[in-house]
């Protein structure tokens, strides 16, 4: 099933009383994305909300806009549960009983594995597309939404914060396009934007990067940087895990490095962050402890491991996909 832009934008053009559902471990994507349908579906009148159970990221606090809620009793009809970003029910811990709430499923995604124990009605999967925010801003055009100020901030940060900037190799010249629609609505700035996701950081969450990057570990005669971010650190610096978001862009940008991993140590799960700079394909990587996600960006999580069993278990198997080349 892969369904048009076109049916989907007519599906909900149709509907009212829909529940977005983000990824956990929320990133600029999954949020931006939500927040920017849910903006354009309120526009149109409809009862709308991004359902979610765990803190905004800080430097993604302004894609807010009055759409987020952890109620879903806000709504007494769901007629709609749609995922964005994300395709599995692993995806959206917590939440299992809202999602069920929707009399249709949905989902919008770009990630090329998907669910095989949720029966959809509807999905649009693309692979190709560097965003599931190109995705959303398509579906928006297509229901005929004026595209607004703020869903022009939420769709540029959900394609700047997963092309790196626009400097990852999954960046199209669909992602520059759909951005230079967007600086002709009146009033966007796209530094204002960037500024606020990129250049926040607490002396704190400095201090963390400064020492996981001190204490990395090398492996394939320094193909592979490994770093931790533990409880223990978290307190020492003062600091929350969504602070620990950027370190491993900083591990990837060491010379020499074609592989990174980042683990970092929850109450009840380990999760790893993975990376691969040209050919490693860490999304295999991570399918092997049930993860998934992009070739060359993807993640995993471990929850019957402690940090060290974790990395016991998954360095080696980074560490031959770096050397399968």
């Amino acid at each position: 099933m892969n369904d048009t832009i076109k049916s989907i934008a007519t599906i909900m053009k149709d509907l009212d009383g829909i529940l977005l559902f983000p990824h956990i471990n929320m990133d600029g994507d999954t949020l931006g994305s939500c927040s920017a349908l849910c903006l354009a579906l309120r526009s149109m009148g409809k009862k709308a909300y991004v359902m979610i159970n765990e803190p905004i990221p800080k430097n993604l606090d302004f894609l807010e806009y009055g759409c987020c809620t952890d109620d879903d009793s806000l709504l007494d009809d769901v007629q709609l549960s749609l995922m964005i970003d994300c395709n599995g029910m692993n995806r959206i811990t917590g939440r299992e009983k809202a999602w069920e709430r929707g009399r249709l499923k949905g989902c919008i995604d770009h990630h090329a594995t998907k669910a095989k124990e949720i029966r959809y009605d509807f999905a649009r999967i693309e692979p190709k597309s560097a965003a599931v925010g190109e995705i959303i801003y398509n579906i928006i055009r297509a229901m005929g939404v004026e595209i607004s100020l703020e869903i022009a901030n939420c769709i540029f940060a959900a394609i700047t914060t997963d092309t790196g900037n626009f400097q990852h190799s999954n960046t199209t010249s669909r992602s520059h396009e759909i951005a230079g629609h967007l600086y002709k609505i009146e009033g966007f700035n796209s530094k204002s934007i960037s500024a606020l996701i990129y250049d926040r950081r607490s002396k704190e969450a400095i201090r963390l990067e400064s020492e996981v990057i001190a204490n990395l570990d090398f492996y394939a005669d320094g193909k592979l940087a490994v770093g931790k971010v533990t409880q223990e650190l978290l307190r020492q610096t003062g600091t929350t895990m969504d602070e620990a978001d950027g370190i491993i862009q900083k591990i990837m940008s060491i010379d020499g490095v074609e592989g990174g991993c980042l683990f970092k140590e929850a109450e009840n799960n380990v999760r790893a962050s993975l990376r691969g700079r040209s050919y490693a394909n860490m999304a295999k990587a991570a399918a092997a402890f049930g993860g998934g996600g992009h070739t060359l960006a993807a993640g995993c999580t471990f929850h019957d491991l402690d940090l060290e069993e974790a990395e016991k278990a998954l360095v080696p198997v980074l560490i031959r996909t770096i050397e399968e080349r």
